[in-house]
């Protein structure tokens, strides 16, 4: 007879050697969730952990989705941080302000804001292979992540299977005013940017298909309406560009403009909704706030996400 094993007892602070937070792999190693910080993506598997005892509590919607709650202080205290470090964690994870990965909810007078975690994978198939791809090898460009909303397998109709040019779609940030965009030269000899490269750059930096599942048609051709102040913006050929009654010089407006990226835009919609001050140079006033957005995005869902942590009377 096989000796039996004597294993031994777990004794004080052993019992907790075998509990463990996980954050799933694909934050990790997916580029769609490169730009969320280890401090998120460590918030997030604090939350999923959360998500079995909300289960356990039986704490559904009426649709039957499971939700939690994460108050701010919790969070400070789970990851020894202040209210200012731990707001800015949620807005990374905001289905409004950051990646998607959780949506925040309103939950009554009183009571902390209703967390749903979202999946961090979806169930949309990946883009067919093509053996093109393995032709053009990677000085083409990247191949869209596998995790984003909706595939984008089509190639942009100015472009051949071979590539073609596209080295004046991808701008880097820190030399928009060289010979980054593609350039055409105007009767008068002088060189102008390319309107087409440069409204492909930007529907590519917004993420603009994303956009498109998120939002309503009325809200797209709102979308569309500020890509096309951008893109005016951008090509323009004069020196400066007149921001807030002041003249910017372009080279600093076309950078600022080019940095934006689809948490801008859903904020500009969002805070052009909620004006209620009459607008009487429309074109002005969504250049402003487009160039605005980068300053003043973080501060208004900071404030946003502390008002909504408890609602007031």
């Amino acid at each position: 007879m096989e000796q039996k094993i004597a294993f031994s007892y777990f004794y004080g602070g052993e019992s907790e050697l075998f509990s463990y937070y996980r954050i799933p792999k694909r934050l990790i190693t997916d580029e769609y969730f490169s730009r969320v910080s280890t401090d998120a993506k460590l918030l997030y598997g604090l939350m999923l952990d959360r998500m079995s005892l909300s289960a356990k509590n039986g704490w559904y919607d009426k649709q039957g989705r499971v939700f939690i709650y994460f108050t701010l202080n919790e969070i400070g205290a789970a990851l020894n941080c202040g209210h200012d470090k731990a707001t800015k964690l949620l807005l990374e994870l905001d289905s409004n302000s950051g990646i998607g990965l959780i949506e925040r909810v309103k939950h009554g007078q009183g009571h902390p804001a209703v967390i749903y975690v979202k999946q961090f994978t979806t169930r949309d198939a990946p883009p067919p292979y093509s053996f093109a791809q393995e032709r053009t090898g990677s000085d083409c460009g990247k191949a869209a992540p596998l995790t984003a909303e909706k595939p984008q397998s089509r190639m942009p109709k100015t472009r051949s299977q071979d590539c073609g040019k596209t080295a004046g779609i991808y701008l880097n940030n820190s030399n928009t005013d060289k010979s980054y965009l593609e350039k055409s030269t105007n009767p008068s000899g002088e060189q102008t940017i390319d309107r087409g490269s440069c409204k492909e750059r930007i529907r590519s930096n917004i993420d603009y298909e994303w956009l498109a599942l998120r939002l309503n048609a009325s809200r797209m051709e709102d979308v569309d309406e500020l890509v096309s102040i951008m893109v005016d913006t951008i090509c323009s050929s004069r020196p400066t560009a007149k921001i807030g009654g002041e003249e910017i010089p372009i080279a600093d407006v076309r950078q600022r403009l080019l940095s934006l990226n689809a948490s801008h835009i859903e904020y500009v919609l969002e805070s052009v909704g909620n004006t209620t001050t009459k607008i009487h140079n429309i074109h002005a006033y969504l250049l402003a706030a487009l160039y605005r957005a980068p300053t003043t995005i973080n501060h208004y869902y900071m404030a946003e996400v502390q008002h909504d942590e408890y609602d007031t009377p």
